[in-house]
């Protein structure tokens, strides 16, 4: 009868320590950000197997080891051996040694060992406990921690004992060990994510989704495609910068740039770089919808930013921050480019080149102050919804014959004819007039602001 108690005692013990650690192997799988469930769960399983012992979990923080977990089956000493940490890291004292020396201790009666006089073992006895076990939390050869067992009776604890300690003080260098990986894993993704986001305010929308994709390769390469290609600058810079001190120079160049990449942003133009005022931007790469629609939707782009510059330019002389016409010129073409990254390995840059940009950036330089000219390529691409006159043909180094050229004047409306509302801008004037909305008294009075300011051009 003795036998068979002594085996059921035998194989309960063997079943709490298997349970114990198992609930701590799924406490550790579900907890992957945190090791702190995993380190009461330790203390707590410890303290159930270790009757009247105070299992803790201690942790090197600067010059000290302090507690990150303990546990008794007496709450209140279980807060009594709390209120002994920290311990200095040093060898006077027993998490010190461990955590220094990265060896186990296992001292079955510290009042009649060797070192009972030391800082640490009067401090140990001081509690009222007799015996102590500890064994460090080892990963990659350094000591994260410690794992104790402190006694009131004395003696040694049995190999059994000591093999459950040792597993236990594995689970809790894994749970450390996850935390430590994950914490690391979400600040260099932190910091990939802020460098992502800085490099993409270098280059453009479309290109840095490709090349996060993996659509787009980074390496020396090239390939040929049929583009639209827009170039713009502002008319007389030079002259207006005359005007401004360099700080409202900044803040109204980067008003007018941000409020133009905008938009190209919108209607999906790949933008290629800013030029001081100027700006240049294609249609078709990396990705082409299409020749016909790409070269619409770069004509689209350049009509919204030339109303959008009115608008601003109408807020900036209200300010009293020029006192003269702010236009840009836009050059539009269609053709086929080199495109890719141009450079070396170690400092490339993705762009386009090609007579047709060359003829593009010439278009840009004979536009009319506040005008947008096409060449006929991009002209015959949207003249079922555009309304245009045929300007000078332009000779351009690399082509044999002059250039046709369309200047923009509005859009057609639904039936294909001229579109009712009327936009004018030149050097110091601005007109835009939507016939269809006015009323006949609307437009008498329209005739005579007409003629009003026919009389002060004539004076």
């Amino acid at each position: 009868m003795a036998d068979s108690t002594s085996i059921a005692r035998q194989l309960q013990a063997a079943l709490d320590r298997h349970a114990a650690t198992s609930d701590i192997l799924h406490i550790i799988s579900n907890s992957p950000t945190d090791a702190k469930p995993v380190s009461d769960a330790i203390v707590q399983s410890g303290a159930k197997l270790f009757p009247g012992a105070a299992v803790s979990i201690a942790l090197p923080v600067d010059d000290t080891v302090d507690a990150a977990a303990v546990a008794h089956e007496d709450p209140a000493k279980a807060h009594a051996w709390r209120t002994r940490f920290p311990f200095p890291l040093t060898r006077e004292y027993m998490h010190g040694r461990v955590v220094l020396e990265k060896e186990e201790i296992d001292i079955p009666d510290v009042p009649n060992s060797a070192n009972k006089d030391s800082a640490g073992a009067l401090n140990f006895i001081a509690t009222g406990y007799r015996a102590v076990t500890m064994m460090p939390l080892l990963s990659h050869g350094e000591a994260i921690g410690v794992l104790s067992i402190v006694r009131l009776s004395p003696g040694s604890l049995t190999e059994e004992q000591m093999s459950l300690l040792r597993t236990f003080a594995a689970q809790a260098v894994i749970a450390i060990e996850n935390t430590r990986l994950v914490s690391e894993l979400r600040n260099t993704n932190r910091v990939l994510e802020t460098v992502s986001d800085q490099l993409a305010k270098y280059i453009s929308p479309q290109l840095y989704r490709a090349i996060i994709d993996g659509e787009q390769s980074v390496a020396i390469q090239s390939t040929r495609k049929k583009l639209t290609i827009f170039f713009s600058d502002i008319v007389d810079f030079t002259e207006i910068t005359d005007q401004l001190e360099s700080e409202q120079l900044t803040s109204l160049l980067n008003e007018y740039l941000t409020a133009m990449s905008e938009i190209a942003a919108v209607h999906g133009a790949n933008f290629d770089k800013f030029i001081g005022d100027g700006i240049m931007c294609y249609f078709g790469d990396p990705h082409c919808k299409g020749v016909k629609e790409d070269a619409s939707c770069c004509v689209r782009m350049a009509l919204e930013m030339q109303t959008r510059l009115d608008e601003l330019q109408r807020g900036w002389q209200e300010k009293g921050l020029i006192d003269r016409s702010f236009l840009a010129r836009i050059g539009i073409n269609t053709g086929y480019c080199t495109v890719g990254n141009f450079g070396s390995e170690s400092r490339m840059d993705y762009t386009i080149i090609g007579s047709e940009v060359n003829l593009a950036a010439r278009l840009e330089s004979a536009a009319e102050a506040g005008g947008i000219l096409l060449t006929n390529e991009t002209y015959s691409l949207v003249k079922d919804w555009i309304l245009a006159d045929e300007g000078e043909a332009i000779t351009v180094k690399g082509f044999n014959r002059p250039i046709k050229t369309y200047r923009v004047r509005g859009l057609r409306d639904v039936r294909g004819e001229a579109a009712t509302n009327v936009h004018r801008t030149l050097v110091g004037m601005t007109v835009t007039m939507d016939p269809s909305q006015m009323t006949a008294k609307d437009k008498i009075k329209a005739v005579e602001t007409l003629k009003e300011l026919q009389a002060h051009l004539e004076n």
